[in-house]
């Protein structure tokens, strides 16, 4: 699975978490990498792997709540790109048992197209800036419960402004089990897509064994989400990760 606005906020606050205790904003204890394979890159409910197995990783620096790295994974080809790379920063805090962001990323695709063409289809390089904001429960289970909100002002393909809004509830399950349920929309501009936006939605069933991550998830869309995808989206997806 592509790692997610959701995964992206919830990895780098964790970690900016553990790094504020390090003493000088350089040690070794700042820095982590990721590496992971999965069976299907999926980004807000639409493969961008054309169905077919994706491996990705990346590199990330955190220190007293700001963080800074860059992910990139395979792709199937919309033009002549070759892969994804993101880049993202923000900063991530607690006030009690609310948990926030405030993030950046940028969506960039080396190889593209940029001839003008017929089949330059637009700049497929876009960002998106936002946040999140998110409760921790008392209980067994661990409930917490969030919303995310990531605004573009150019979407990908040159195609005008973009809004995904996303809520999620993450659960700790018996065994070392972690559940993830999340709902969201993608708002997009009518007059490009012939559709103003489409919902998508999705869970997630993770155990860790060593320093192995193990995810089975499912994903889907709406009718509006087929129809921007231009197939089904109703997808199974089994992910492995580790942190380096």
């Amino acid at each position: 699975m592509k790692k997610s606005v959701l995964a992206l906020l919830v990895t780098s606050s964790l970690f900016s978490a553990q790094s504020a205790l390090a003493e000088g904003a350089f040690d070794a204890d700042n820095f982590s990498a990721n590496i992971a394979i999965t069976s299907n890159y999926i980004f807000r409910g639409v493969s961008l792997s054309d169905d077919h197995g994706a491996v990705s990783g990346g590199f990330d620096w955190g220190y007293n709540g700001f963080y800074v790295g860059t992910w990139a994974s395979s792709i199937s080809a919309v033009e002549t790109e070759s892969f994804e790379i993101d880049y993202y920063a923000g900063y991530t805090g607690e006030v009690g048992a609310f948990a926030y962001s405030v993030d950046f990323i940028y969506y960039d695709y080396p190889g593209e197209l940029e001839d003008g063409s017929a089949d330059d289809i637009g700049d497929l390089a876009y960002y998106e800036f936002g946040g999140s904001l998110g409760y921790a429960f008392d209980g067994d289970l661990e409930p917490f419960l969030g919303v995310l909100v990531m605004h573009s002002p150019e979407f990908y393909g040159d195609t005008d402004e973009a809004t995904a809004i996303e809520g999620f509830l993450d659960l700790a399950l018996p065994n070392e089990y972690a559940l993830g349920i999340y709902y969201g929309t993608q708002e997009l501009e009518e007059d490009v897509h012939g559709i103003d936006g489409y919902n998508y939605y999705g869970v997630n069933l993770s155990k860790t064994f060593g320093k192995f991550d193990f995810t089975l998830g499912y994903s889907d869309t709406d009718s509006d989400g087929e129809e921007w995808a231009g197939d089904s989206n109703s997808e199974l997806v089994f992910t492995v990760s580790a942190a380096i």
